[in-house]
């Protein structure tokens, strides 16, 4: 399954050894996320590795294990679905319009996050957690 990775998850994974950081590594998703996620977290870095309890060499390890699940779409791939995605989501939340416009550029139709603003558009289905995790469960 394809899905656009918001930051929120990809953060969650960093921090702790957990159902989001086992669907990360699972191979039945495949992630997509904008390129600027990387600099989201290198911004928060020193609070994510605290947060974890890891020294820098620890979280090092656990980021480039993370960054692999995930494909990168560079900001230049996503031009022509900017606009489109920021009238998507002006009034929801407009910060978040990169995903939306990875999910056009890649014909990707879900979102594995737990913010719930996504709900408010349908452009992408929003996948929680649990939603993802459950999957994985035998039946």
């Amino acid at each position: 399954m394809k899905l656009v990775i918001d930051s929120n998850r990809v953060m969650a994974g960093l921090i702790k050894d957990s159902a989001t950081r086992m669907v990360i590594l699972n191979e039945e998703f495949e992630f997509y996320a904008p390129e600027f996620l990387l600099t989201e977290i290198e911004k928060y870095k020193e609070y994510l590795m605290k947060k974890a309890h890891q020294t820098e060499k620890e979280f090092e390890i656990t980021l480039s294990v993370l960054m692999e699940r995930i494909e990168f779409v560079p900001e230049k791939d996503l031009l022509d679905h900017i606009d489109k995605a920021e009238e998507i989501m002006k009034e929801i939340d407009p910060k978040d319009f990169p995903f939306i416009a990875v999910g056009l550029n890649s014909g990707i139709k879900g979102i594995w996050s737990e913010d719930k603003d996504f709900d408010k558009q349908s452009n992408l289905k929003r996948y929680s957690t649990k939603d993802l995790y459950d999957t994985l469960l035998p039946k």
